[in-house]
């Protein structure tokens, strides 16, 4: 997370783990085919999208995203991610036997938790709010797929307008190729790393705090205390 502002530049990281990228997920897998990537529940079932249009193998950070927001859209799971009528295990394709489960939104609430505290602790630390934000950059390929509205939803991505909100694919491939290719560029880059303040996220004395809160889907508070 790196957020520029009133002269400053200030980062930090956030170490999400592979929960999104479809580790400790039971049927969670990377982007290729197959993958679910996109989901969205009417009357009782989960209508999917796959990559590749071919049989569902298992879900992506895309349709994992969109899973939890459907879910609390739809009143079938607590924002502390409790499913309705209790169940433990809910079926997401009955083709291909793919469940999600407690432990599954659980562990997305730990890995979402660490993106919402980035976020949230540079921002305060700026003293500005989602909605002070002129623009929101999002990098990678995972990024460059998710849906906005939803990821917001959840609490993943700050609440910032999403006209606001550019997509800009793989950054740091293009960024290396420049630096690779152009020696200003390259000054331009060792110029600019001096300039960023680093937050250890951590080290902030009411992370735990702010940790546990995040931990639940619901959107960021537009207002930071």
């Amino acid at each position: 997370v790196v957020i520029k502002h009133g002269g400053r530049v200030v980062t930090a990281s956030c170490p999400a783990g592979p929960a999104f990228e479809g580790g400790l997920i039971s049927y969670g897998m990377p982007g290729c085919d197959g993958a679910i990537e996109a989901v969205r529940y009417r009357d009782g079932k989960f209508d999917l999208e796959t990559i590749g249009g071919v049989k569902p193998e298992g879900i992506c950070g895309s349709g994992l995203i969109d899973i939890l927001a459907e879910l609390r859209r739809h009143d079938q799971m607590t924002p502390k991610g409790v499913f309705a009528d209790r169940k433990r295990e809910l079926t997401i394709s009955e083709e291909s036997g793919i469940t999600f489960s407690r432990e599954d939104a659980s562990n997305l609430a730990q890995a979402k938790a660490a993106n919402f505290c980035g976020q949230y602790i540079v921002l305060r630390h700026l003293g500005i709010g989602p909605g002070d934000v002129d623009k929101l950059y999002l990098a990678g390929a995972f990024a460059n797929y998710v849906n906005v509205r939803n990821a917001i939803e959840i609490g993943f991505l700050a609440p910032v307008p999403e006209e606001r909100i550019v997509k800009v694919g793989n950054a740091s491939a293009r960024g290396s190729l420049q630096l690779l290719l152009s020696s200003r560029m390259r000054a331009v880059a060792e110029s600019f790393v001096k300039e960023i303040e680093h937050v250890e996220l951590e080290t902030t004395p009411d992370f735990f705090e702010i940790f546990v809160e995040a931990c639940q889907c619901k959107p960021m508070p537009g207002e930071l205390t």
